[in-house]
């Protein structure tokens, strides 16, 4: 679903250029950017992604430290949370 809450199947429209998208699957909500807040575009991104395969597709994901990076580049009270709640995955990754 779109931000919005449109369904995905009836919007974008044809051409439409889309910059943002909150999908929802089965397997959960997918966030879709063109770009991330404090690390750029997606061909920025990809660099430093990790790699993974859903169903025979190949996917990227932006990289944990970059998501940190990302969540207190937005400075919001929930995404500074968040960002704490992610370091606390990374340090848990590291031992």
């Amino acid at each position: 679903m779109t931000p919005q809450r449109l369904s995905f199947l009836k919007f974008p429209k044809l051409g439409e250029r889309v910059i943002d998208l909150d999908w929802e699957t089965d397997a959960g909500v997918v966030d879709i950017r063109a770009s991330v807040p404090g690390r750029g575009d997606f061909a920025r991104q990809k660099s430093s992604a990790d790699k993974f395969e859903i169903e025979g597709r190949v996917c990227w994901m932006i990289s944990l430290e970059d998501l940190i990076f990302a969540r207190e580049a937005v400075g919001r009270g929930k995404y500074k949370l968040t960002a704490v709640e992610l370091r606390a995955i990374a340090a848990k990754r590291k031992r």
